[in-house]
């Protein structure tokens, strides 16, 4: 019996720091350091603007397209308790709807996207989202695939 309560002790004493973990907080302004960043169709500029709780990661984005120099703001909201959300874009009278599930995976969230583009095409889109031990800068990397076409992107942002 006193074995027993060593051995309880001693898992409740490991299992305490491991309950009192918490996820990293994303939330302020950040903006892209492109030397930092690279993949295909990187834009010029980008600054986001993350907002989280205890429920939700809210990113509110303004982009400078690397393509035609057109800028874009998009706002997007995940559920923290994996529980599915749809985001809508719109560009230029389309619209677009983006079925997104999010998890922890450590001190990683992990945002998995689904998207329906038309014509039997689908987008599926993996984002890592990790904050720096110093918490000076975001690490996202992003996996975009559609229709069997894969593209990786790295993207580094830093406190303004």
């Amino acid at each position: 019996m006193r074995r027993f309560a060593t051995l309880a002790l001693t898992l409740a004493s490991l299992a305490s720091p491991l309950a009192a973990q918490s996820h990293p907080d994303f939330s302020g302004k950040w903006v892209l350091d492109t030397k930092a960043s690279e993949g295909p169709m990187m834009p010029t500029a980008m600054t986001i603007v993350v907002t989280q709780d205890a429920k939700t990661f809210k990113i509110d984005n303004t982009s400078t397209s690397s393509v035609n120099g057109q800028q874009a703001t998009t706002s997007l909201t995940y559920n923290l308790d994996g529980t599915p959300v749809k985001n809508t874009l719109s560009n230029m009278g389309q619209s677009l709807d983006l079925m997104s599930t999010s998890k922890w995976d450590g001190a990683m969230l992990v945002v998995s996207t689904q998207a329906d583009l038309g014509s039997g095409r689908m987008l599926s889109q993996t984002d890592h989202w990790s904050l720096s031990p110093d918490q000076k800068s975001i690490l996202l990397t992003r996996d975009v695939s559609v229709s069997g076409q894969t593209v990786a992107l790295k993207m580094t942002f830093v406190k303004p």
